[in-house]
């Protein structure tokens, strides 16, 4: 019986990481199986086993850890692109949504139904291509006042998590005009800046209104330490 090429074993894997990156894109982890895999790909499911013994589980992380380290360049090259900090952040947030696999639903997932070894292993990846240099965009608008000083480690986590949901959601179009809301959202908040400074006043020589919390004197929470 013959054997077959190292070739045709190439393109199956090839076309079986494809085929379930499409399903993952678009039904979720749930929506993954080597039945599914197979069928796209017209091969028998022993077959994809040879290929991937662990599974479907395999394949998403395969399929999730070249997400994250394409993900990483890309958000290098968005960031190298622009120097101002806004202009950096909807870059980010756009090249996420372009992403074949949206990795916030890939993370999502593989905090819910991956094992805990593969959990750990999607979360370490994203964390050291990801976080890092979102957070140092927050902190070089810090350094040249485009932003004000702040816990940037959780800011950093917030916008990242606030991209990556929408990016994974239903919300449409995924776009550079999403992206300038999630960003705008993020830098300028939902505030009216005119409506508080009118109830400062307001308060000035009055009491406060029954039910109303005084804020006088509340600080920023106070950093979480370094870990």
């Amino acid at each position: 019986m013959l054997r077959p090429r190292r070739e045709d074993a190439q393109d199956t894997r090839a076309l079986a990481l494809g085929a379930a990156r499409d399903l993952l894109h678009q039904y979720g982890y749930l929506g993954v199986s080597m039945d599914a895999v197979a069928e796209r790909v017209h091969v028998k499911k022993a077959s994809l086993y040879h290929h991937f013994p662990e599974g479907k589980e395999q394949l998403v992380l395969l399929i999730a850890d070249g997400a994250i380290s394409e993900g990483g360049e890309g958000i290098t090259q968005a960031i190298e692109a622009h120097t101002i900090a806004r202009q950096r952040f909807i870059a980010i947030a756009t090249y996420i949504f372009s992403g074949t696999v949206q990795i916030g639903q890939v993370l999502r997932d593989a905090l819910r139904f991956m094992s805990e070894e593969h959990q750990r292993r999607v979360y370490e990846q994203s964390y050291r291509q990801h976080y890092p240099q979102v957070r140092r965009v927050m902190d070089e608008g810090v350094e040249t006042d485009e932003l004000r000083a702040h816990d940037t480690r959780r800011s950093a986590w917030a916008f990242l998590d606030l991209a990556s949901e929408m990016g994974s959601g239903g919300e449409a179009p995924r776009n550079a005009e999403l992206a300038a809301w999630i960003v705008g959202l993020m830098l300028d908040g939902l505030g009216n800046p005119a409506a508080v400074i009118k109830e400062l006043n307001g308060r000035q020589g009055h009491p406060a209104r029954p039910g109303s919390p005084d804020l006088a004197g509340v600080a920023d929470p106070a950093p979480r330490p370094e870990v």
